[in-house]
């Protein structure tokens, strides 16, 4: 099984109703193709930890990739995985994302989600907590 997490940068254009289409979607065609994961957008970018078959993962990067609503799309991690982080979604989300340092720390203490993951989310996460200076 095959576990890849990227970054992109979000079009500056975006609105909630794209990104409810984007999930909407997602997890239909994830549910379909044995794929799981977790989307993350922190304001300005996408990331999105996506596990699976290592044919569907790649299959589905490359649809993701020609996707008009994110551009620079950077791949983080890659790596075979014997276990799912997100095996009970299809599609991870959510969109404020406040508090969930806790959450992924328990994750990661309860063996759910990889250390080297949990920090990669937890800056990510973080950077998009950064308020521009004036």
């Amino acid at each position: 099984m095959l576990s890849v997490i990227y970054v992109s940068v979000a079009d500056p254009l975006i609105r909630d109703e794209d990104i409810a289409a984007i999930l909407l979607a997602s997890r239909r065609n994830n549910k379909r193709h044995a794929l799981t994961g977790a989307l993350i957008y922190n304001g300005h970018n996408f990331m999105q930890l996506l596990e699976g078959p290592a044919d569907e993962v790649e299959t589905c990067l490359a649809a993701i990739g020609r996707d008009p609503r994110h551009s620079g799309m950077t791949e983080v991690r890659r790596r075979t995985v014997y276990d799912r982080d997100f095996a009970e979604w299809s599609m991870l989300y959510d969109p404020d994302f406040e508090g969930h340092d806790e959450d992924l720390a328990r994750l990661a203490a309860r063996g759910r989600i990889d250390e080297q993951d949990e920090r990669i989310i937890h800056n990510f996460i973080a950077l998009g907590r950064r308020r521009p200076v004036a």
